[in-house]
């Protein structure tokens, strides 16, 4: 799995208008920064995008303060072939008690999107860790390191 592009709104630390992280042209990628200022937060988008893990937290505790949905959008290539996960939370409350998320996968071709995913979060979950060919602690134990290990 290689990252192109990461889009976050609502998300930790990061409100609206956060401007979309392209990978393109990058072979090695260092985040540095005084501490509180989201690095950590830019890994736990991908992490969730991908596998709906980020260290620990609940769904409802990755909205941004204020917020009542958080979206990170990952487009990655695999096998030679680019796609786009999409992953999406609404905040729990009134009759709702828990949020509700929604996941997505579309296969990319010149800039258009084919929807690939399967017909719940559960069957389209398996097919993009069958494409990234890793779970979550198959990739926090090898492609990174998770603070505080």
């Amino acid at each position: 799995m290689i990252p192109i592009r990461l889009s976050i709104k609502n998300f930790l630390c990061y409100r609206e208008n956060v401007p979309i992280l392209d990978f393109n042209g990058l072979d090695v990628a260092c985040l540095c920064g005084n501490n509180g200022h989201g690095k950590s937060a830019l890994l736990d988008a991908i992490t969730w995008c991908l596998w709906g893990k980020a260290r620990g937290r609940t769904q409802d505790d990755l909205i941004s303060y204020g917020a009542d949905e958080s979206r990170v959008e990952l487009e990655f290539l695999s096998r030679d072939t680019q796609y786009r996960v999409i992953r999406s939370h609404a905040r729990g409350g009134g009759r709702r008690r828990q949020g509700a998320t929604d996941l997505q996968l579309q296969l990319m071709d010149n800039g258009l999107a084919q929807p690939v995913g399967g017909n719940s979060v559960r069957e389209t979950q398996a097919k993009i860790e069958h494409l990234v060919g890793m779970d979550y602690d198959t990739f926090i134990n090898s492609a990174f390191l998770l603070q505080g290990r």
